[in-house]
């Protein structure tokens, strides 16, 4: 197994987390970006213990659309539950916001997000933070739970600081995504992906859709995989059936080869930049000013599929994919692209899309495409062809040779009397 371990404040933006479970060895990504320190507006530094509120309305309100969104639903009665590094659940924002949670470390209980990290605060915040007095950071959907599963461990480890962190494993988000799902979690945010370890994602995103969880997971993240490596082949869990992989893009909508990965796997996309959220200073920051973080895209589809959870509770996980990537935004309604996936995800064109089967684009799961029929098997027959007007021909034929008759007949009567009348 090999590790590495963040120290100090650059574990604030990114982790690569080297590791080996169940015989293998892979590089787990969590996606923040590793280049850039959050900044609040004009620059300012996002530092723990400074409380600074971001004033202004999220440009992620009219970006989204959802002012239209909230009008029918909130998110509320769905719990989302975030498998990353912990929550700061004394931020300003998580005012009744939480569920208990876990650790998938040590004695599982679900320590704060304190270790300098900050990641899965920003990822809840962007999901579920509540509005806040003087701050314009407001989650997707406002009035969903949020449910804290931490897959990151801070220990001290061969005389290191209490705040070193140890990153996650493959078997520790696992953990967490089975554990969420048994606990009623209707969304599960996994904001990282892994090249290695299929079959233990596969066989827990499979645990978590039998339960009627949706899995929303990153495609990946260039600013935090291994720069000597090359591009990984597999984005796990997110490529997986029964997950949605989240790409992201810039503010401008566009999407950028140097931020994010493209691929067959990607199914949908979001804002990924200058991602406005909760901090672990209990106030805000915006991260990402440089770049599109797919960590942060991913926190945006899992409130957007929230708000969808909430006003469709009867509908399965597949049916709210579905409704997300149905109608995202694109240029062809009919095609995806490996960049974007289907589009990016417009929260109230998926609270009020009507599936009726006949929407280009993806296949509904409420209406799956239909068996092609076999042709019908000919015999072919060796015969000439008939001639159609054979059978004109025939009457024709029979006319001719009728007045023919009739007329050696009557020549024949002629003459017979002809001679008689002679005699």
């Amino acid at each position: 197994m090999r590790t590495r371990t963040l120290r100090g404040a650059a574990a604030i933006v990114g982790i690569v987390a080297m590791l080996g479970t169940a015989g293998a060895t892979g590089s787990l990504i969590a996606d923040a970006d590793a280049r850039s320190v959050p900044v609040i507006d004009a620059g300012q530094q996002c530092t723990p213990g400074s409380q600074v509120l971001v004033s202004g309305s999220s440009y992620l309100v009219e970006r989204l659309g959802l002012e239209d969104a909230w009008t029918l639903s909130r998110g509320r009665g769905v719990t989302v539950a975030v498998v990353d590094s912990g929550v700061e659940a004394g931020n300003v924002h998580f005012a009744d916001a939480l569920v208990p949670g876990v650790s998938t470390f040590g004695d599982g209980s679900a320590p704060a997000d304190d270790d300098l990290f900050g990641h899965g605060t920003a990822v809840a915040g962007l999901i579920a933070a509540r509005p806040a007095d003087g701050s314009g950071v407001v989650g997707i959907a406002p009035e969903a739970k949020i449910m804290p599963v931490r897959a990151f461990q801070s220990a001290p480890e061969d005389g290191q600081s209490s705040r070193d962190l140890v990153g996650p494993t493959a078997a520790s988000v696992v953990a967490g995504i089975r554990w969420a799902a048994d606990h009623g979690a209707q969304i599960i945010n996994v904001s990282l992906s892994d090249d290695q370890s299929a079959d233990l994602y596969a066989d827990a995103v499979a645990y978590a859709h039998a339960r009627g969880s949706l899995v929303v997971a990153s495609a990946g993240n260039r600013n935090t995989a291994n720069a000597n490596s090359p591009d990984p082949a597999h984005f796990y869990p997110g490529e997986l059936p029964g997950a949605l992989a989240v790409s992201a893009v810039l503010t401008d909508g566009t999407w950028n080869a140097d931020s994010s990965y493209a691929g067959a796997h990607v199914d949908v996309a979001a804002p990924g930049q200058s991602m406005p959220s909760a901090y672990i200073s209990g106030g805000d920051c915006v991260f990402n000013g440089d770049s599109a973080s797919s960590s942060y895209a991913t926190a945006v589809v899992s409130g957007a599929a929230a708000l969808v959870a909430a006003r469709y509770p009867a509908e399965t996980p597949d049916q709210w994919a579905f409704r997300l990537t149905q109608s995202a935004m694109r240029v062809s309604p009919a095609e995806r692209s490996d960049t974007v996936g289907w589009g990016e995800v417009r929260p109230a064109e998926a609270l009020s899309l009507v599936d009726d089967g006949s929407l280009p684009g993806p296949q509904s799961p409420a209406y799956p495409a239909a068996e092609p029929t076999p042709e019908p098997t000919r015999t072919i027959s060796i015969e000439p062809d008939a001639d159609p007007l054979d059978p004109a021909r025939e009457i024709v034929g029979w006319g001719f040779g009728a007045a023919a008759t009739i007329s050696v007949i009557t020549l024949l009567l002629a003459r017979g009397r002809a001679r008689r009348a002679q005699r």
